[in-house]
């Protein structure tokens, strides 16, 4: 399971792990330009507004599946998996975020799946679900966090040896653009990982804007078991968990129509965990979108 702290690599190094599959694809490959992605769509062809889930680092489509089977009578899902995971090719290098969230539009675009969206992403997947919104907010309609990464959240730095906000391992470098072609990358490389600059970048854009999803409706649901590492002590990560606990906590405060739940009885993995409580989070922000209406408070 994959949990806050990473004692051995850092998540963007985790995002780049090839998870191994078994057996044929169970959605549809996409050509995005010199590599294909997966994409699995599940439920009412004519459903609106369409849920995009975005999984965490390492993970892939195969996570959502509980969730997608509990929407699949009222709402359409689809799972994807980023280049280089699950089912998906390797896509071109570096594996940016910002790379990550362009493949996405073009592949969303070349397998005709239109907005309105609903994204969902759990723990570094939210990171990509408010680039998407920065770069192509016209699209999204409201968002779903599953005990979300963020720029703030305290990570072990292991070239460091530190703990140390995810914004603070910026090397001041800029992010390369987005390609559709190029070198394929063939695994983690630390000149590759940009996550640090792109953290910093997040961190500055909503210095500017305090409520970056502005009126979308916004459910965040967190993680109520967050285990010690390995090689930890309670003494040394209370104040640890304590921070992460409370950045969490303040996602919500990214939209003017928000709410925030705790799942007391899930571990980070809250979609494999309790698919319910995530498939009822997501629930509730279509029917907010479908009717223009507040989120009931938590």
């Amino acid at each position: 399971m994959l949990v806050w702290i990473l004692l051995s690599i850092t998540i963007a190094a985790l995002a780049q792990v090839k998870v191994p599959t078994l057996g044929p694809a169970p959605g549809t490959m996409i050509d995005v330009g010199g590599h294909k992605l997966h994409i699995r769509c599940v439920g009412l062809d004519d459903a609106k507004p369409v849920v995009i889930l975005e999984a965490g680092g390492g993970a892939f489509s195969k996570d959502w599946t509980a969730v997608q089977s509990l929407l699949a009578a009222r709402i359409r899902t689809c799972a994807y998996d980023r280049a280089g995971l699950g089912w998906s090719d390797p896509g071109p290098a570096p594996r940016t975020l910002a790379q990550e969230v362009f493949e996405l539009n073009v592949l969303l675009e070349s397998a005709k799946v239109s907005g309105p969206f609903v994204l969902v992403g759990q723990s570094l997947g939210a990171l990509n679900v408010r680039l998407y919104t920065e770069k192509y907010g016209d699209e999204v309609a409201g968002v779903v966090l599953i005990d979300p990464a963020d720029e703030n959240s305290t990570l072990f730095n292991v070239t460091a040896n530190r703990w140390m906000k995810l914004r603070d391992q910026a090397r001041g470098r800029a992010v390369p653009a987005p390609q559709r072609t190029g070198p394929t990358s063939t695994g983690y490389t630390p000149e590759d990982d940009y996550l640090g600059d792109e953290a910093q970048l997040l961190y500055l854009h909503r210095k500017k804007n305090l409520e970056p999803f502005g009126d979308r409706p916004l459910f965040v649901l967190a993680a109520g078991k967050h285990p010690l590492p390995p090689g930890a002590t309670e003494d040394t990560y209370k104040d640890i968990r304590r921070a992460n606990d409370q950045v969490r906590a303040e996602a919500a405060h990214m939209s003017r129509n928000s709410k925030s739940l705790v799942d007391p009885d899930s571990g980070h993995n809250i979609q494999i965990d309790d698919p319910k409580a995530v498939a009822e989070a997501v629930l509730e922000v279509v029917v907010a979108v479908k009717n223009h209406t507040k989120l009931a408070p938590g």
